[in-house]
């Protein structure tokens, strides 16, 4: 893909002003935010709407965490980039996130690292 306008994205996590910032964050850099979610039930039930080529993934969080929701997701989208972007990341997390081959960045002010890590997502894809 070589236009950010063509880059679908879902934004799952439970705070909502977080997914509003990144909801800002990422269309002021060329993105479609293409739908939100507050846990991963309802991020599947999200992607059944909106098909997204990536999705930007809190871990921990309600109902179903992000954790639980990886496989489904990959299962219900394939070939989905799935960025997991929280902001508490010990060692059992980047154990098991790079176990299940899930890149891993922490929540920061600075949206420039997330950016960067769905482009080259999407356009290895």
């Amino acid at each position: 893909m070589d236009e950010d306008e063509s880059i679908r994205v879902v934004i799952v996590d439970d705070e909502p002003d977080v997914r509003l910032l990144l909801r800002v964050q990422l269309e002021q850099a060329g993105f479609t935010v293409v739908g939100e979610a507050g846990d991963g039930q309802e991020a599947l039930d999200c992607c059944r709407e909106a098909t997204p080529d990536a999705i930007v993934l809190d871990l921990l969080m309600p109902r179903m965490s992000g954790f639980e929701a990886i496989a489904p997701l990959r299962e219900l989208v394939q070939g989905v980039a799935i960025v997991a972007y929280t902001a508490v990341a010990g060692e059992f997390v980047r154990r098991e996130m790079a176990r299940l081959s899930v890149p891993l960045l922490l929540k920061s002010g600075n949206a420039e690292p997330l950016i960067e890590k769905l482009r080259d997502l999407v356009r290895s894809i």
